[in-house]
């Protein structure tokens, strides 16, 4: 595909200049296809890596990990959908793959047939920066945090490879649960477990750590229903949140999933859809598959705009301040 093949194509590229602009400024980096397809990188990478760790690792053996900004950008504009775009529901907190099922399926897909023509993915925990942050990475997480809507809608730079199955919890995972707390507030500090202890009922091995507490409740039916009271408006005073710490909500009533998926629009591009990879492949299960999408090309922006407002309104989200 060309810019001349139709002249629909360099205003629907263009697009995505603002995407464009994050690559350019490293704000987002993209994971180099090639490498995670090799046989080295499952010995040097078995469990995913924070974009900073994978920054420390490119520099320290002298491996490229990345693309540059420059290869980032080439890729986008190929016209080809060599950018691949991942959507998945995060399993922690801490860490979006815990038990590494996300990673080994994303490797598969780049190892198929479906995804051989990738040359780049976008994974949120490795390519933007995570926490602890310093004030320069920040800057980026929020420039990046503005356009990352714009990975999933690109029409001709992305495709969208989609992990909709949540991997089953780890049984040492049972009845972990997560406070977050207000800076300063009651529960800001290690005095105040015996708070805790009234709202929650019985937990051990507590953990203060900055700006959030975790504990263990003795069974994973009892941490459900002490999440689920202690959510109840200001039942636990001085308490942002409070959630299970492996995160088994399935994927379309997640906010942030909610959100990538409703980014993206096939529709628009139907009269160049065969001369491209599909738009979407499902990767979970028994492998890489074209997504059935359902056809909405007729929908007006009008309905569509309310639906998509209505959708990450019914969503849930982590934190109170976290719809995008």
């Amino acid at each position: 595909l060309t810019a001349a093949d139709h002249k629909g194509i360099p205003p629907l590229a263009a697009l995505d200049e603002a995407l464009v602009a994050a690559l350019r400024s490293g704000a987002i980096k993209l994971l180099r296809a090639e490498f995670l397809r090799s046989e080295l990188s499952e010995a040097m990478l078995p469990k995913l890596l924070r974009r900073q760790a994978l920054e420390r690792m490119e520099e320290e053996r002298r491996i490229r990990i990345f693309l540059t900004p420059e290869e980032a950008v080439a890729a986008l504009r190929s016209l080809c959908r060599e950018v691949a775009g991942l959507t998945y529901g995060w399993a922690s907190p801490d860490h979006p793959d815990v038990t590494g099922e996300y990673l080994a399926n994303v490797r598969r897909f780049l190892r198929h047939p479906l995804g051989e023509h990738v040359t780049a993915l976008f994974w949120d925990f490795s390519s933007l920066p995570q926490k602890p942050r310093t004030a320069a990475e920040d800057e980026f997480f929020y420039q990046a945090l503005k356009v990352m809507g714009d990975v999933y809608a690109s029409l001709f730079g992305t495709i969208v490879i989609r992990h909709r199955s949540v991997p089953a919890r780890p049984a040492e995972l049972d009845g972990e649960v997560v406070i977050l707390v207000e800076k300063g507030g009651g529960l800001d500090g290690a005095g105040a477990e015996a708070e805790l202890r009234s709202a929650l009922g019985a937990f051990e091995n507590p953990r203060y750590e900055e700006g959030r507490w975790r504990v263990r409740v003795p069974t994973h039916a009892a941490a459900e229903e002490a999440v689920e009271e202690a959510s109840a408006a200001d039942a636990l005073p001085g308490a942002i949140a409070v959630f299970l710490f492996y995160n088994s909500r399935p994927y379309l009533a997640r906010g942030w999933t909610t959100f990538e998926a409703l980014a993206y629009f096939p529709g628009l591009g139907k009269l160049l859809e065969e001369r491209l990879t599909p738009k979407v492949v499902e990767i979970d299960g028994d492998g890489p598959r074209v997504a059935e999408m359902e056809d909405r090309a007729d929908e007006g922006m009008g309905p569509r705009n309310k639906r998509v407002i209505a959708a990450i309104e019914a969503a849930s989200f982590t934190g109170k301040g976290d719809k995008p």
